[in-house]
């Protein structure tokens, strides 16, 4: 037969895979990297964080969900498992130095001997507890509507034996959905402080 499209691929098809539900699992620090960044007219640095579950039934999920989406998607595959450190100055309000030092007072209780000295290259290959939250997101489908979504994300780091003996709080939810007056259908894809959404292309 004559080709009817001038664009054939082919590409995977049936169920998704899954992301992790929520909750706190044992995890790896994979890879590190900094980002410098202006925020608010100060110059900032975030540490970034790739991460991945290393401990029971979701194993590698974070993984195994891009690599999923890679075969569904391309480049446009995101990688779930990215969690963010925000290294404060002298002048930070308060709540940015708790997030900063409860997170790594969380790798230093869950990696015996190890301290935080300032070389972020050496929380590479750290284990740590992370706690998945719910965010809820708007979206543009393809017929140009605004939909709404939900996902998981890290929310915050908790200590290896928190998860381990279940006692990690549930975070609450990450609401980042536009406020409109119309009925909207939920699309399922699948306290610390965050200001952008914890996925991000890879590899670095």
């Amino acid at each position: 037969m004559k080709p009817t499209c001038s664009d054939f691929e082919a590409k995977k098809s049936g169920n998704f895979i899954n992301l992790p539900p929520v909750g706190a699992y044992v995890a790896e620090i994979q890879a590190v990297r900094v980002l410098d960044h202006k925020k608010d007219e100060v110059q900032r640095l975030t540490i970034e964080l790739l991460m991945e579950i290393v401990e029971g039934e979701y194993a590698n999920r974070f993984h195994e969900v891009y690599e999923d989406q890679t075969e569904r998607f391309g480049s446009t595959a995101k990688y779930k498992g990215i969690f963010r450190l925000y290294p404060y100055t002298d002048d930070d309000e308060d709540y940015r130095k708790r997030a900063f030092q409860s997170n790594l007072w969380c790798v230093q209780e869950s990696n015996p001997g190890y301290k935080w000295d300032w070389d972020e290259k050496k929380l590479k290959g750290k284990k740590v507890g992370i706690n998945l939250r719910k965010r809820l997101y708007t979206y543009t489908n393809a017929q140009g509507e605004k939909k709404d979504g939900e996902t998981v994300e890290i929310g915050r780091f908790e200590t290896i034996n928190d998860v381990r003996n279940g006692k990690c709080k549930p975070m609450r939810d990450r609401d980042q959905r536009e406020k409109r007056d119309d009925t909207v259908e939920i699309a399922v894809d699948g306290d610390t402080f965050t200001d952008v959404s914890n996925e991000v292309n890879v590899p670095w």
